[in-house]
Parts: C-alpha cells; sequence; structure tokens
C-alpha cells in the first residue's frame, strides 16, 4: 500500500468520525442555509474518500450504499434527539453531495489509480 492509499484510509476513518458526532452533536446558531453547505461539503468528502480507499467497483458502489444509508440515519436520528431536528433538506444535501464526489471521481480515477501507484482502474483490478 502506498503512502498516499495510507494516507486516504486514515482520513476516510477520521471523517467518518467527524461526520457522525457533527451530526450528533448540539448545534449552535448558523447562517441559514451554511448547514446545507457543510451537509454537502461532508458527504462529499466522505464518499470521495472512500471512492479513492477501496479500488474494487464493488467495495467503491457500497462504499457508496453506506454513505447513502447513513446520511438517513442520521437524519432519523436527529429527529429523535431533542437538541436536533430531522430534515428532509438535509438527506438531500447529503445525497447530492455523495453523487458529487461520484461525478468528479469517475473521470479521473485512471489519473488518481495511477498516482496511488495501482497501475489500472478500479473495475478491473483487485483490492
Amino acid at each position: 500500500m502506498t503512502t498516499l492509499l495510507y494516507l486516504a484510509r486514515i482520513l476516510l476513518v477520521a471523517v467518518l468520525v467527524v461526520v457522525v458526532w457533527a451530526s450528533l452533536k448540539q448545534t449552535g446558531n448558523t447562517i441559514a442555509g451554511s448547514d446545507k453547505i457543510a451537509h454537502f461539503l461532508a458527504y462529499m468528502s466522505l464518499a470521495g474518500l472512500g471512492l479513492v480507499s477501496f479500488q474494487l467497483l464493488r467495495n467503491q458502489c457500497l462504499f457508496m450504499l453506506f454513505c447513502l444509508a447513513l446520511g438517513g440515519t442520521m437524519e432519523l436520528i436527529q429527529g429523535q434527539l431533542p437538541h436536533r431536528v430531522m430534515g428532509w433538506d438535509d438527506m438531500l444535501a447529503n445525497s447530492l453531495g455523495v453523487l458529487t464526489a461520484i461525478l468528479v471521481y469517475w473521470p479521473l480515477r485512471g489519473w488518481i489509480d495511477r498516482l496511488l501507484g495501482r497501475g489500472t482502474t478500479a473495475a478491473t483490478s483487485g483490492e
């Protein structure tokens, strides 16, 4: 495993922990709409790091489904917390972040694989 891939996987775990923590913590006053940007960026980062961290297309797809499920689950849990509110618009922002990560990653996947020393694209190689 190359150093860059190792760093991507460490960042993936760190971002996952921060996303879950931020989803459950009490929030303060925010500028209107800024939380949607935060949701979008958090899930785009999480999904993007997942796409980089996993080489097999199957694993990448499974992680994208995990990201979507996580976004929905966190919103449902927020609806049960006294200091948080569930929002369909937050779920949409989460999902759009995942979709954007896929759309940015997909045309760059060959270059990213070469940068990480993989040599082949995610669709045809092993993990």
